[in-house]
This record gives structure tokens, C-alpha cells and sequence, in this order.
């Protein structure tokens, strides 16, 4: 039976939060599967799994390390590096003992799993606990990271824009809202958006106001989650 999106998060999610990762639903970035944890230095670690179009049950993740949870997020000059598939992070050794003969060729560095497998899916997982610290402690990634001005122009924004929620100061006139939550984020949100965008003469439009919604409203989560444990 083909893998479905329902079913791939669920063979993944218990283990991926057993490592610190929240499940978001995800319509807005592209995703199959959207993780996200934030780190001790304040950074967001995003994992997003894509399910393959061209072959049955195939499944990939890409890492996107940032100030922001925009998995995939690549322009200007924030650096290419940030966003990531495990596969570059792995050891001769174990790509024979994680991959199948078919994934293991020298030089290709992308992965794909079979997510109807539980071997294969538990490779996965296994492949997420060794490469994702090594992925994250890039000193001269995060450096690209501090010195990007898109990077900061997204935190800036996504702060707006959460001040402005907890503020409760929305009034104005709004053209670009949804008519009903998308992936269960308060219509507030979208609000708020897109009066940050309009005030500091963004681009507008339903989907800049969706992409700054998402993530002005994923990382209030992990912030409110981490008090939580604190």
C-alpha cells in the first residue's frame, strides 16, 4: 500500500519528539512532515520530510537551520548551507550499515528510505540521532547565519508580529486573510501579519502573509513549550 502523509507521520513522530522535536501540520511549506525543535543558542532546527512523487513508498528529510522556521528559506544571501538533507552528514561506515546496497553508491550523497518498511524507517530514524548534531555544530554556518540581513529581516518580522498578537492591537483594514484557520493557527496571526508587512513595506500577498503567520505562530509555540519545561 502506498505511503500516505498520514502514515509517514505516524511512524516517525513518537521518536522524532522522544528527540526534542514538535509535530506542526503543514500546508504552507511544502512539507509531508514538518518537525521543528529550538536550540540552546536560540536557533530553530526544522525537519522536513517529502515524499517522492516518481516512486512508491520513497521518502526523503531536509534540515533547515535558522532564526526562523521558513524550512527551505534560501534567498539573498542567506547561505545554502542551512538547508540540508542527513545523507551529506553520513560516514562511510555507516551508509553500509544504514542504507541498502541500492541507496549505498559512492558519490551520491542524497538518501531516499521506504516508508511502508519499519527496517527502513527505523534506519531513518537512526540516521536523524547521528547526523543532526553534526549538521547544527557548523561554527561557519552559524557564523552565515549571524551575519545574513535576510535571516534577520525574517526575525525582525516574525517578532512584529508576535508582539502585535499578545498586544491585541489589530484594527485596520486586511485584504489578504484567510476565511478559516490554516494548519490550526489563530486567525489573529494572520492578522497581524499581514499588518506587520503592510507597515514595513513588504511584499503582500496571501502568501507572504501565510508564510509569516506560519512561522510567527511555530516559534511562539517552542517558546511556550520551552517555558513549559523550564
Amino acid at each position: 500500500m502506498k505511503i500516505t502523509k498520514v502514515k509517514l507521520i505516524k511512524a516517525v513522530q513518537i521518536s522524532l519528539e522522544k528527540m526534542g522535536y514538535t509535530k506542526f501540520v503543514d500546508s504552507i511549506e511544502g512539507t509531508q512532515g514538518l518537525f521543528i525543535k529550538r536550540l540552546n543558542n536560540g536557533l530553530y532546527l526544522s525537519l522536513g520530510l517529502t515524499i517522492s512523487r516518481y516512486y512508491k513508498n520513497m521518502f526523503t528529510a531536509d534540515y533547515y537551520l535558522s532564526k526562523n522556521t521558513r524550512w527551505g528559506a534560501v534567498w539573498g544571501d542567506i547561505p545554502n548551507e542551512i538547508f540540508e538533507r542527513p545523507g551529506k552528514f553520513l560516514k562511510k561506515q555507516e551508509r553500509l550499515l544504514y542504507l541498502d546496497k541500492e541507496h549505498n553508491v559512492d558519490g551520491v550523497i542524497d538518501v531516499w528510505w521506504d516508508g511502508s518498511d519499519e527496517k527502513e524507517i527505523n534506519n531513518f530514524l537512526k540516521v536523524i540521532e547521528l547526523t543532526e548534531q553534526r549538521f547544527i555544530n557548523q561554527p561557519e554556518i552559524i557564523k552565515k547565519i549571524e551575519e545574513s540581513t535576510e535571516i534577520f529581516k525574517l526575525l525582525i518580522l516574525a517578532n512584529i508580529t508576535k508582539e502585535l498578537v499578545n498586544l491585541n492591537l489589530i484594527e485596520s483594514v486586511l485584504k489578504f486573510q484567510p476565511q478559516n484557520e490554516i494548519d490550526n493557527i489563530p486567525l489573529e496571526w494572520f492578522k497581524s501579519a499581514e499588518k506587520v508587512l503592510k507597515e514595513n513595506k513588504e511584499i503582500l500577498n496571501k502568501n507572504t502573509v501565510k508564510f509569516l503567520a506560519a512561522d510567527a505562530w511555530r516559534q511562539f509555540v517552542l517558546e511556550q513549550t520551552l517555558k513549559g519545561n523550564g
